[in-house]
């Protein structure tokens, strides 16, 4: 059966993630910070850690039932101020969470697999395409998970290991509650996105399973964008182009 590891189980992408490997017959090793990824019954085995940490990758690979052939990295920091206001610490921690815990996992599960292909799935989002006011670190992470995907396909591509990135718009998670459970802003959000809907995180599962499965198995080195046509509308046809908030 196939092992997979989840970073950020407990975010409510991660856990539809979880959810939805567990169903498809996935030994699903989930990690997090937060205590709450105990609530996940659907887990094979959970680990609370900080995934930026070597020791903590290492003790996620090891509750495997057997070397994890998929890799879901769902970790972010939200971090608002104005660019000219940020600190070097700002930006490191940004990057240390969203972009450098990605790199380290991925080259964990290279080092680690076993025969066969195996797969990384990176959550990025609509940010590595357009900028937010006060949203900077957060963009140029996501950003930056398309430049490591294309880096990872081309150097472990002959592996057999493939590496995809998935860039939602707005979800409705409890992070971002502000923003959707007010019907007159939620309407506001929803505006800004050709399906006149916003995306639940069960849609989101759906496509990482795809990406880490084996109908998905010659694709390479993408950045998927999941956003209901987000992304393909010109400014002028949207209430708010780029108007979705850091974490999204």
């Amino acid at each position: 059966m196939t092992s997979a590891l989840v970073l950020g189980a407990a975010g409510g992408v991660g856990r539809a993630i979880v959810a939805r490997l567990a169903a498809g017959g996935t030994h699903v090793v989930a990690v997090d910070q937060d205590p709450t990824v105990h609530q996940l019954p659907s887990a094979h085995a959970v680990l609370v850690g900080d995934a930026t940490e070597v020791a903590t990758i290492g003790r996620a690979f090891d509750a495997a039932p057997e070397p994890p052939s998929v890799l879901v990295h769902a970790l972010l920091h939200e971090l608002r101020a104005p660019l000219g206001e940020l600190t070097p610490s700002q930006w490191h921690k940004v990057f240390d969470v969203g972009l450098v815990s990605a790199w380290q996992a991925a080259a964990e599960l290279v080092r680690r697999k076993g025969e066969g292909p195996a797969s990384v799935v990176l959550v990025g989002s609509v940010h590595a395409h357009g900028a937010a006011p006060d949203c900077a670190p957060y963009a140029v992470a996501k950003a930056g998970l398309g430049a490591l995907a294309r880096a990872a396909a081309t150097e472990w591509g002959p592996l057999g290991v493939r590496t995809n990135v998935i860039e939602p718009g707005f979800v409705p998670v409890e992070r971002n509650a502000h923003r959707w459970r007010d019907p007159a802003a939620r309407a506001r959000v929803e505006a800004d996105y050709p399906l006149g809907r916003l995306c639940s995180p069960a849609e989101i599962a759906d496509v990482v399973a795809f990406l880490a499965g084996p109908t998905s198995s010659y694709v390479n080195g993408v950045c998927l964008p999941v956003d209901g046509g987000y992304l393909a509308a010109l400014p002028e046809t949207t209430s708010s182009p780029c108007s979705s908030p850091c974490g999204d």
